[in-house]
């Protein structure tokens, strides 16, 4: 009986802090490297993480939008994306946080995420896709819960279904972060125990441990 052959895990991470792991205990603890680490079958497989703090979605956008990136895109077997949070903190660094402000930000993140997932699918039509959504961070609550949590939920709701155009699946940390503060290292960021709870919502998602796709471009040198 012929095996198939499973392809080595090519996995970039793409996007902001998150992806970077700001707030993890160490290097090796952050979701990134936990749901690597769930994916990973063999020495083979790699990652290549280009989060960088503070990178806001028209960035990230910029980013994979790079002809190095480009010539990239097609080798990977997975691919995940945080990003816009540090399009909504600058609105609340300049005291911004109109909604009629908050809106526009909503749109234009909508659009860069539809136009990021449309050049992967391009490049790539078979890698498998995760973004991640929102939770509310700890400013938020200061206007309230309910008025936070109708925006950030229209918002992942907005995002799934952009998801869904590109057949990419959203990863949805609302709930799992609702009126826990203790899942926090500062404003915004996740401890390690909040990137424990984002890794088991990325590893939830797996239907094998090797879910590789073995029909993608082959790394050259």
């Amino acid at each position: 009986m012929n095996e198939q052959r499973i392809s080595p895990v090519a996995y970039l991470a793409l996007g902001d802090s998150l992806t970077e792991g700001i707030g993890a205990s160490n290097p090796s603890a952050h979701f990134v490297a936990q749901y690597f680490q769930h994916l990973r079958h063999s020495n083979q497989c790699y990652v290549r993480n280009f989060g960088i703090s503070g990178m806001t979605s028209d960035e990230l956008l910029s980013l994979v939008s790079n002809p190095a990136m480009i010539r990239l895109l097609p080798r990977m077997t997975h691919i995940t994306i945080t990003t816009g949070g540090c399009d909504f903190i600058s609105l609340y660094e300049n005291n911004e946080l109109t909604l009629r402000k908050i809106m526009k930000t909503t749109h234009k993140l909508q659009d860069n995420v539809r136009k990021m997932l449309t050049l992967m699918r391009r490049e790539n039509p078979a890698a498998v896709l995760r973004v991640l959504g929102f939770y509310i961070p700890l400013p938020a609550y200061e206007i309230g819960v309910g008025k936070a949590s109708f925006l950030i939920q229209s918002l992942n709701r907005a995002l799934e279904k952009i998801c869904n155009q590109f057949g990419a699946k959203l990863i949805n940390p609302f709930d799992v972060f609702l009126n826990r503060k203790e899942y926090f290292s500062d404003e915004v960021h996740p401890n390690q125990t909040g990137y424990d709870e984002l890794a088991k919502l990325f590893i939830s998602t797996v239907q094998t441990r090797t879910d590789a796709l073995p029909s993608l471009t082959p790394l050259t040198q």
